[in-house]
């Protein structure tokens, strides 16, 4: 069979590049081995923030007396909670499938592997071909020396998300995003959780300032999670009840599951990237030059192969921005402006700079923040925890970045990604009128603090 454009992986990079391609008009084939939507909506972003949406009432619940109203005790039905997950994600690979199928791609269930220039042979035996391979196969979680996802008590965060069991006590080793996450959920539904986090500190790979992750790691304490920092787990063994987790400081810790979140790899291997061309690097990642290209002629990859941060909405922007490129379109994506949203409690978001790598930069730059406990939306919620920060150029007043941790921030950062992405000011954010009660005016006057006139805060 022959096409203008081969996509290698179904995921939310690749599915979204294959409809972009076939909307402008490419003879588009799209090669997955197993479900469409990928990690993300298969075993990722989806089932985890249905679950947190899910548990978040349990934690309303448990608060509600405060406002007058009274629940009896909550009860879990476990296999109707993940049957209700599994149905939110059936309904949204169904949805996948058929806005391919109305828009011309033709979908292969098979392994595709590069074989040679403009060639990919399939796992059935047949082989496909075209001038132009798109590479979105995404990562898988890591593994690390004496913990292996084969052990029985060991879970990667698919296992987690299974929702075989509540372990009463539950060890998650590692401290960045899925990690945190999963020990949110978790410790919703009852576990007791620690983390522990080999650097420093939690979400060390983020841009995020010191006062965003004190202010996250404060509330996960208050919540009962316990988080263990500069601890390295070296191994386990089975104990009376469950299990103990050697820590390399000499210390053990008692639990019935271990959640091993430590990062994610890219799935480079098994592509056939020598016969191509392909380049790799130490880690794994695809080696790509000027719009998304790689070391072969016509072979191109997105997504979690690639360099920048593992997001869907990262992989989506690329597989649009690789299908008009194709067509004949110049579109500009910058990578480092694509804003990112971390479901714990509260909510983490940010885009742009921080204040502290804009300092590293040497940048001259003024700072607004607004405290959830000044909003009047945010009191009538019960969500008085958190901030807003944005950084501006001191000269232009241009937003260069911005932090929210609080309710509600992974919707409300849409708002500064877009003034950051068009190079918006601090005055057109303040002078914009935002409804009120409501929460993304913590914005505008974080803005409005930065100028020095803010209305319902002390101006520093």
């Amino acid at each position: 069979m022959n096409g203008e454009v081969i996509i290698i992986g179904g995921g939310p990079g690749g599915y979204v590049c294959a409809i972009r391609c076939a909307q402008l008009g490419l003879k588009t084939m799209l090669v997955e081995k197993a479900a469409l939507g990928g990690v993300c909506l298969n075993w990722g972003c989806i089932p985890t923030k249905a679950l947190y949406a899910a548990t978040k009432l349990l934690r309303k619940a448990e608060s509600a007396d405060a406002m007058g109203i009274s629940f009896g005790e909550a009860q879990i039905d476990l296999p109707r909670l993940a049957a209700w997950k599994d149905g939110v994600v059936t309904e949204l690979t169904t949805g996948i499938a058929a806005l391919l199928e109305k828009a011309g791609v033709e979908v292969i269930s098979a392994r595709g592997r590069l074989a040679g220039e403009g060639r990919v042979e399939l796992s059935s035996g047949e082989a496909i071909t075209a001038p132009r391979i798109v590479l979105a196969t995404g990562s898988r979680p890591i593994e690390i020396p004496g913990f292996s996802f084969d052990q029985e008590p060991v879970w990667s965060s698919d296992d987690a998300l299974a929702l075989r069991e509540i372990p009463e006590r539950l060890l998650v080793i590692g401290g960045g995003v899925i990690g945190l996450e999963l020990a949110t959920i978790y410790r919703r539904l009852g576990s007791a959780v620690t983390v522990v986090e080999l650097l420093p500190e939690i979400l060390s790979v983020i841009d995020l300032d010191r006062r965003t992750i004190s202010a996250l790691k404060r509330s996960l304490r208050a919540q009962g999670i316990e988080v263990l920092t500069n601890t390295a787990a070296e191994s386990w063994q089975e104990a009376p009840g469950g299990v103990d987790v050697q820590l390399a400081n000499g210390s053990a810790l008692e639990s019935d599951k271990i959640l091993l979140a430590v990062g994610r790899r890219p799935n480079s291997d098994d592509l056939g990237l020598d016969t191509a061309g392909v380049e790799i690097d130490r880690r794994g990642l695809v080696r790509i030059g000027n719009g998304l290209e790689t070391t072969a002629s016509g072979v191109f990859a997105i997504g979690d192969l690639v360099p920048g941060p593992m997001l869907a909405h990262k992989a989506s922007a690329e597989g649009v921005a690789l299908a008009e490129r194709f067509a004949g379109g110049s579109p500009e994506l910058d990578v480092n402006l694509i804003p990112q949203a971390i479901f714990t409690d509260p909510e983490v978001a940010s885009v742009g700079l921080s204040e502290t790598r804009a300092k590293q930069e040497g940048a001259s730059i003024v700072v607004g923040r607004f405290p959830y406990a000044a909003l009047g939306k945010a009191l009538g919620m019960r969500e008085p925890d958190g901030f807003f920060q944005i950084v501006a150029r001191g000269t232009d007043h241009r937003i260069l970045g911005a932090q929210i941790v609080g309710a509600e921030a992974s919707d409300l950062i849409s708002e500064a990604a877009l003034a950051v992405r068009r190079g918006l000011t601090l005055e057109a954010l303040a002078e914009t009128v935002h409804a009120h009660p409501t929460l993304p005016e913590g914005l505008k006057e974080a803005a409005d603090n930065a100028l020095g006139r803010a209305i319902h805060i002390v101006n520093r």
